[in-house]
């Protein structure tokens, strides 16, 4: 139980409210849909590398009647393209909520989520929770708190926790003189339609690909290069071009068996869908897999490093 969303969805919630809970040791995708199935289950909690893996399986048990028992289910630990989302979505009983939520281990796990029976498939991971605020800062510093306007998600409220242990120098990074928390994660803020400001979490500040003043969010290419039907996995990481003047967009990418994909395909299919700048000009390199955690969070650490030695170049 190492991922701090299992507190409350395995231990918390089932003690407090007596709800029988099926939890796996690992995820592995067929004996998941079959305990889906077995078991009659109605609310289940997922991280975007299930939904890709659902996508590009091919399975025969990614079907309706397969999840034709769930209620409820919501997506975290990462940003899920909309387009991602709404494909799962179609596989849920009509009126099943599919949303996105956003929290971290500094949160308490969830701090920002669309209370059931609450349905949004705009990509948004809803408004802050109950008795916290939440602001935008630009890279100055500056509150730039505003509808459409992008900067690093700030909170504070009751859910934070309130240092980290014998670590001042990340304490002074972290918080600001007003008490909020530097989440580190660039966002922006929709319209209030009634329900609170919906956050969209674009990505984390330090995975952001700057291409000539622009900024690339891996998330977005990555959802669009998954969605070929010859490709089974793909993560983007930022480089240096030749010149060494900007960084560009690489991908690593997984092709299904026996596919004879071609680094030229991938580039062709991703620009036709894309704008210019998000270009996959740093190179398309296929791999038999995507480095993970156990979480299903893609180590981009360690793709950065196998690009230099690689590029023979440093990033």
């Amino acid at each position: 139980m190492f991922h701090v969303s299992q507190v409350p969805r395995a231990h918390t919630s089932p003690l407090r409210s007596g709800i029988v809970t099926h939890v796996m040791r690992r995820f592995d995708l067929e004996p998941w849909l079959k305990a889906i199935f077995k078991y009659k289950i109605t609310e289940m909690n997922m991280v975007p590398m299930m939904v890709v893996l659902l996508l590009t399986s091919n399975h025969p048990l990614v079907t309706p009647s397969t999840f034709s028992t769930i209620k409820y289910s919501w997506s975290g630990a990462a940003p899920l393209d909309k387009s991602l989302q709404a494909w799962f979505k179609a596989m849920l009983p009509k009126d099943t909520p599919f949303n996105q939520v956003w929290g971290m281990s500094e949160t308490s796990c969830v701090a920002s989520m669309l209370y059931y029976p609450g349905q949004d498939e705009s990509g948004s991971v809803g408004p802050v929770v109950p008795n916290c605020d939440v602001k935008l800062v630009d890279e100055a510093g500056r509150d730039v708190t505003a509808v459409g306007v992008k900067g690093e998600l700030c909170i504070r409220g009751p859910i934070i926790v309130n240092k980290y242990h014998k670590n001042e120098e990340a304490n002074r990074a972290s918080w600001d003189e007003d008490g909020y928390f530097w989440t580190g994660d660039v966002a922006y803020f929709g319209p209030d339609e009634g329900e609170g400001r919906p956050i969209f979490i674009i990505d984390r500040k330090k995975e952001l690909i700057k291409v000539r003043g622009f900024q690339v969010a891996p998330a977005e290419l990555e959802a669009v290069i998954v969605h070929h039907p010859e490709v089974t996995d793909a993560a983007v990481v930022g480089v240096q071009n030749s010149h060494g003047d900007s960084e560009v967009p690489r991908a690593y990418v997984v092709r299904r068996p026996g596919s004879s994909l071609t680094e030229e395909d991938v580039r062709k299919y991703s620009s036709e869908k894309l704008a210019k700048y998000k270009s996959l000009d740093g190179g398309v390199r296929f791999v038999d897999a995507i480095p993970k955690n156990a979480s299903g969070k893609i180590l981009k650490n360690l793709l950065r490093e196998q690009a230099k030695k690689e590029m023979g170049a440093k990033l």
